[in-house]
């Protein structure tokens, strides 16, 4: 199986907001590196680091200091000859004595450069500070300047004292100026921090839009779905597919929305199944009672004047409330089966037995309806089930009073009675030559009050009960009931029971 394709939507918030923190830090810091290593070598000429320019201390001009020490000390240990060092160094030389300040090299104990003698330079550094000529010194005060620096290669060893006594350093203790404000705020190195600050928030804004992107956009798909639903469109789907927490939440929104148009098709299935079963037994109950109200006034009119009309008046009124009993009857216990009120006496029961007692009970009303029963009892002597014999004798019964209500009337009724056993299980079929049901309909005529028949008319074909109650007895026997069509246009019911000791696999 392939390796499924990681994508940054499949990211945990929490996980992208750490990511942001981190990245909101790292990210500012190496783009504010970048742009000093940038600033450093590439503009200096712009911003002048690479000379002094002034006499009066700044930070600017400490770097200033900084890199013209920096660049005359690289160039006296290179490998260049003594004249070449000298003429590359003239240019930084030039211009730190074009601001007063005086300068000695010297170069293994040799003078290199000197702007005066050595002792000029010397006195003059000495009375601006004490200093220890084999050490490093970088001095700015009021009183002038003093900057002593080594520089050693593989043949010599410089060392190099610039001072100056006309240098300045501004009062920390005295109140800036407008023109000093505006002086650090729109000179050079106020528009270098200027820049790196404007890099940060940049940044920050940059990254803030990314995560809140990945966040905000599904939650508002997940919003707009919320909506859709608020107004009925059940089949809208959120298009969002991550494995995140959104996700996750989008996935459950859109299971949620199918569930819900299920339950609501289901409600109105069910609703519609209750209007036609109230409008069935309106219909199934108005038939006998209209039977049973003509005949009585027939007998209370003296229509029926001679005893054997009056028999036959009766004869069918007793049977048109037999009818409306056994209606009543089927009603009754599909309402307890879906309440639950019924309890099953089960017993261990020889299923070869069974089917040869109802064998025996059917047979004399199926030869009295000009059926033909045939029964193959394949079930050995010691399979057993455990079953209420009562109620599931009521099964059979009905599906073979089903039968016999949607007979053919072109040709005899042929009912086929079979039990099988199986290592686990026994099935039981009942097959007939009827008129059959369509593919479509088989899975629905153990609905209640489900009829092929949608108009009704035939009001001996029954009321729709009789298959419903099978089911239900069926199911809570753990069993399985269903319905095939078969070579003879009829229908096999088969119904699947658990053998004794196996009921619960």
């Amino acid at each position: 199986m392939a390796k499924k394709k990681r994508s940054s939507k499949n990211l945990k918030i929490a996980t992208r907001i750490t990511i942001s923190s981190v990245l909101g830090i790292v990210i500012p810091v190496v783009i504010a590196v970048i742009f000093s290593y940038i600033a450093l070598h590439s503009i200096t000429s712009y911003l002048d680091f690479s000379t002094v320019t002034t006499k009066s201390y700044s930070m600017l001009n400490q770097i200033q200091w900084s890199q013209t020490m920096s660049s005359i000390s690289n160039e006296l240990i290179s490998a260049d000859s003594s004249e070449q060092k000298y003429n590359k160094i003239n240019d930084y030389l030039d211009a730190v004595e074009s601001l007063g300040a005086k300068i000695y090299i010297e170069c293994s104990g040799k003078d290199f450069y000197s702007t005066t003698d050595k002792t000029s330079v010397l006195n003059e550094a000495n009375s601006i500070i004490t200093f220890d000529e084999t050490k490093n010194t970088n001095y700015f005060g009021e009183n002038g300047m003093v900057i002593v620096n080594h520089a050693e290669s593989k043949a010599d060893k410089y060392l190099i004292i610039i001072t100056s006594s006309d240098y300045t350093v501004n009062d920390v203790s005295s109140k800036n100026t407008p023109q000093s404000y505006s002086s650090l705020v729109f000179g050079k190195t106020g528009a270098l921090f200027l820049a790196i600050i404007i890099l940060f928030i940049l940044s920050i804004a940059a990254l803030s839009f990314i995560t809140s992107r990945t966040i905000i956009r599904p939650l508002n798909k997940l919003a707009d779905g919320a909506n859709e639903i608020a107004r009925g469109n059940l089949d809208y789907k959120i298009d969002y597919e991550s494995t995140n927490e959104i996700g996750q939440t989008v996935k459950s929104f859109n299971e949620m929305s199918t569930q819900l148009k299920q339950s609501i098709d289901d409600r109105d299935r069910i609703e519609q199944s209750r209007k036609e079963m109230i409008a069935g037994v309106a219909h199934d109950l108005r038939t006998p009672l209209t039977s049973v109200k003509g005949y009585v006034e027939g007998l209370r009119d003296g229509i029926a004047n001679t005893p054997e009309k009056q028999e036959r008046y009766l004869n069918t009124i007793y049977d048109s409330t037999i009818s409306m009993e056994r209606l009543l009857d089927e009603l009754l216990t599909i309402s307890r089966l879906e309440l639950g009120n019924i309890e099953l006496n089960k017993e261990e029961i020889n299923i070869r037995s069974f089917v040869e007692d109802c064998e025996n009970e059917m047979r004399p009303i199926l030869e009295k309806e000009g059926f033909s029963l045939d029964v193959k009892n394949n079930c050995v002597e010691n399979d057993t089930v455990f079953i209420d014999t009562d109620r599931f004798s009521r099964v059979i019964q009905n599906i073979i009073s089903n039968s016999i209500k949607y007979a053919r009337k072109d040709a005899q009724g042929e009912i086929v009675f079979e039990a099988q056993s199986y290592e686990k299980s026994v099935i039981l079929s009942i097959a007939d030559n009827g008129i059959g049901v369509e593919s479509e309909d088989l899975s629905k005529i153990f609905e209640t009050f489900y009829r092929a028949d949608k108009s009704r008319t035939q009001v001996k074909n029954g009321s729709g009960l009789g298959l419903s109650v099978c089911r239900q007895i069926v199911e809570l026997h753990g069993g399985h009931i269903w319905a095939t069509k078969n070579e003879h246009y009829g229908i096999t019911i088969l119904i699947s029971l658990k053998k004794a000791g196996f009921e619960d696999e």
